[in-house]
């Protein structure tokens, strides 16, 4: 089950273990339930901030307005989709803060029609004879909060309008970002 809520509370037991409080958003039906069968049984715990989801719709309005770019350069949704992110999306980190990056023999304008991978170039070099590109992994856009979906759309929109392609009016583009607060 995931829930969202605040952390109210940390106090310790006579064994000096620790004893967390949180606060939910949730019904006491809601709960009872789990309450009931976990009771006194190991758990896995997880809790990080909260941060509101992107919108389901938003993120099809990005795609669609990809495939429309596309089209007016010539080019796959994939390759407009993977520019986009690199210009203006977000970098993939791992657990100790360090962005994930490759090297690869395979240049941008391939690297940028792969489907099951993002990246943002970030350097090239000569080696035995090869020209060898480097890139930083970047995050789906699935992935996105709120805030970092919205970052991405502004650019699409902003690129769609350069192009001349219609898009959706400023006040539409602001309530489709509104309703990530309201989740």
């Amino acid at each position: 089950m995931e829930l969202k809520g605040r952390y109210t509370g940390l106090s310790f037991d006579v064994d000096h273990k620790a004893l967390l409080t949180f606060s939910v958003d949730a019904p006491l039906s809601a709960l009872e339930d789990d309450y009931l069968r976990l009771k006194d049984k190991e758990v896995k715990l997880k809790w990080d901030a909260y941060s509101p989801k992107r919108s389901l719709s938003a993120n099809a309005y990005f795609h669609t307005l990809c495939r429309e770019i596309g089209k007016a350069l010539g080019r796959s949704e994939t390759f407009v989709k993977n520019r986009m992110i690199a210009s203006d999306g977000q970098c993939d980190l791992m657990e100790n803060g360090e962005r994930w990056s490759i090297k690869t023999n395979l240049a941008v304008d391939k690297m940028w029609e792969q489907e099951n991978i993002h990246v943002k170039p970030i350097g090239s070099k000569i080696e035995n004879g090869q020209t060898l590109f480097f890139y930083a992994v970047m995050r789906p856009s699935h992935t996105y909060t709120a805030k970092e979906m919205s970052q991405l759309i502004d650019a699409t929109v902003q690129e769609a309008k350069a192009l001349g392609i219609p898009t959706i009016s400023d006040a539409e583009v602001k309530r489709l970002l509104e309703a990530w607060n309201a989740r």
